[in-house]
């Protein structure tokens, strides 16, 4: 089975070797656990392969997740300006017609499903960031609906696609996005029972076709990015799920 690497080489390890290419991935998270990190760890490696991507962006605007992505090793302004990435700035009404240097399409949507049209047909890689927008005042039942469409269309175009979602929406929503996604990583700040620090934790529940290992993943954010550090044993740490 072909794989795509997340771009994090230890989570790779964890995982079979990356995510199986054309599915879509749901990554959730609360503030501060590296969500967009983690996406942008995903598309840097996916470009510097050579691969085409787009980074859908809901909340922050491209030009801070370029900056965002500098702090921290990743630099894709490159790949921005070679046009090897795409950055979709979807808007809401209140803040339109605001400008921004990295955006290559500039679009006014509520629907999720729409999405799929903005995205140049010879993409690869998609990062959508974040999901949680369009749950917003959706009824459970139309959100569903509208997110298995979305995943839907990108999987008949054989995309890969990380969706990121906020804990708040996830949680508002049933975790209903599980159901949809071929696979789940979520991202928590909890205290550490050996330490009895906040510390991040990583923990993957679902990757389907992957053998997983159910267990808690310690990691911390670096000036290079998300790093791993040693495991503890999941009979241990299962409280903090």
């Amino acid at each position: 089975m072909e794989r795509i690497s997340t771009g994090i080489s230890d989570i790779d390890k964890k995982i079979q070797g990356g995510f199986p290419v054309g599915e879509s991935y749901l990554l959730t998270g609360e503030p501060g656990t590296g969500k967009t990190i983690f996406g942008l760890h995903f598309i840097y490696n996916a470009c510097t392969e050579g691969k085409k991507c787009a980074i859908l962006a809901t909340e922050e605007t491209p030009e801070k997740i370029v900056r965002h992505g500098k702090t921290v090793g990743l630099d894709i302004e490159p790949f921005v300006e070679s046009n090897q990435l795409t950055m979709i700035r979807v808007l809401e009404k209140r803040i339109e017609g605001m400008e921004d240097k990295y955006a290559n399409i500039i679009t006014n949507t509520s629907d999720p499903r729409n999405i799929k049209y903005t995205i140049p047909e010879d993409v690869e890689v998609v990062v959508i960031d974040n999901m949680g927008t369009f749950s917003i005042g959706e009824e459970l039942n139309v959100f569903r609906d509208k997110l298995d469409t979305l995943i839907y269309l990108f999987s008949e175009s054989n995309w890969t696609s990380l969706i990121i979602m906020d804990a708040t929406a996830h949680e508002l929503t049933h975790r209903i996005s599980e159901y949809s996604s071929s696979g789940t990583i979520r991202l928590m700040i909890k205290e550490n029972p050996y330490t009895g620090k906040m510390e991040r934790f990583m923990y993957i529940p679902k990757m389907r076709d992957t053998d997983i290992s159910l267990e808690i993943i310690n990691y911390s954010i670096t000036s290079q990015g998300i790093k791993l550090s040693a495991s503890k044993s999941a009979s241990k740490t299962n409280k903090l799920i």
